[in-house]
């Protein structure tokens, strides 16, 4: 049996309780029902190029995103990936629905779906942050199907598997145009620990970025990158809570990729047997 991780319950119940008036179409009180600007600024998106190695494999990859404002309580976005690791071309899409007033927060619902020759990967949730003035509070938690296609050290991802996703993190931004986040995730079952960078330079809309994570099973990645903003010229942080929410493939890209990987060392081989002159060894 797998062991189980008594977190993701109350995750999965905060998740669906902030939801629920997205669900029952009514706006949720303290955010879309009072905001004094719109969930999405204006029609904008981002685009980002990426490079580094999960579980010691190089991978390198493009993602980009597309949001639009829905009135003025609501918001969408289309978000796209091609991510090239382990010998396999993988391929993604993801949406989100939200409400958000962007001097509070943001609740809404979001899908992913990835898939390639090693592995298919779709999640259905809800999504949620808080916002202070220098610190944002987030959550992702949903319904994970996972179908591996090669034998992998995590347990039962070999056939389709069912699973809690989940994403907790916090980021702090000490100057407008400067992002640390630190996040947990769970996938599979099991604990990976991640903490990301991302500084917008002086250059109109080009940021940096570096990503890396550690996990059970000898999990681990980093990668790198650049990305280019749409729409506006804005600090950092303004572009994070008046426009995009983060793309949810890249945010998975390393946990999914890790699930259709060995990520424990190959075992030794045992040493030869030296010949001491006899006939039955020689």
């Amino acid at each position: 049996m797998m062991k189980p991780f008594h977190t993701l319950p109350l995750l999965a119940v905060l998740a669906a309780t902030s939801v629920s008036p997205l669900c029952a179409g009514e706006p949720a009180p303290g955010i879309a029902a009072a905001a004094s600007e719109p969930a999405v600024s204006a029609i904008n998106g981002k685009l980002d190029a990426n490079y580094g190695a999960i579980n010691r494999s190089s991978t390198r990859g493009v993602a980009g995103t597309f949001s639009l404002p829905l009135g003025q309580r609501f918001g969408a976005q289309l978000d796209g990936l091609y991510q090239h690791g382990f010998s396999t071309n993988i391929f993604g899409v993801g949406t989100h629905f939200f409400a958000r007033d962007p001097g509070k927060g943001l609740i809404g619902l979001v899908f992913s779906g990835m898939t390639s020759q090693k592995f298919t990967d779709v999640i259905v949730g809800a999504e949620g942050e808080y916002y202070f003035k220098q610190l944002t509070l987030g959550a992702v938690a949903g319904y994970d199907n996972y179908d591996s296609h090669v034998a992998t050290t995590f347990p039962g991802l070999a056939t389709h598997q069912s699973f809690v996703a989940a994403r907790l993190y916090a980021a702090v931004y000490p100057v407008d145009d400067l992002m640390i986040r630190l996040e947990y995730q769970s996938r599979f079952n099991h604990n990976f620990y991640m903490a990301h960078v991302e500084w917008q330079t002086p250059l109109k809309g080009t940021a940096v970025y570096v990503d890396g994570g550690v996990g059970e099973n000898g999990y681990a990645h980093l990668l790198g990158g650049l990305r280019i903003y749409f729409g506006g010229d804005k600090p950092l942080k303004d572009r994070h809570r008046q426009d995009d929410p983060s793309n949810v493939n890249s945010t998975f890209i390393g946990t999914n990729s890790a699930g259709s990987t060995n990520t424990q060392p190959a075992p030794e081989a045992p040493p030869v047997e030296e010949c001491h002159d006899c006939c039955e060894c020689c």
